[in-house]
């Protein structure tokens, strides 16, 4: 991997976070226009954990080019990989212990942004 084709594939990573907010935003208007205020804000809470947490990962994964390191760049996915698995346990913990939060409406957010992400080779093709 070159210089050049690590910086479009982390491009391509940052670009995955900001899409995934805008499906966390679709689907918090979907649960306002089909619910209430509070379903919504617990949808978009959902997808913003998924959301933080492959930034996180993008942030961490695509620190080192695997072309010139390809040992430290291993080491960083798992790392990334680890660091995007505690931060989403520690993310739901603290939002599902909010007392307004609507715990389906939070599911739905958090899997449809997961989602999201799982489609994301068909949008991001090099």
């Amino acid at each position: 991997m070159t210089d050049k084709s690590a910086e479009i594939a982390r491009k391509s990573a940052y670009k995955l976070a900001v899409c995934q907010l805008a499906v966390a935003g679709v689907i918090a208007l979907a649960f306002f226009l089909a619910a209430d205020l509070v379903a919504a804000k617990s949808a978009f809470k959902g997808g913003l954990v998924a959301a933080i947490a492959n930034f996180v990962f993008a942030l961490l994964a695509f620190r080192v080019n695997a072309a010139e390191h390809p040992e430290l760049a291993r080491l960083a996915l798992l790392r990334g990989h680890s660091v995007k698995m505690i931060l989403i346990v520690v993310l739901c913990a603290l939002v599902l212990q909010q007392p307004d939060n609507v715990a389906a409406a939070f599911t739905v957010g958090f899997t449809m942004t997961l989602l999201a992400q799982w489609s994301a080779t068909f949008f991001f093709k090099h």
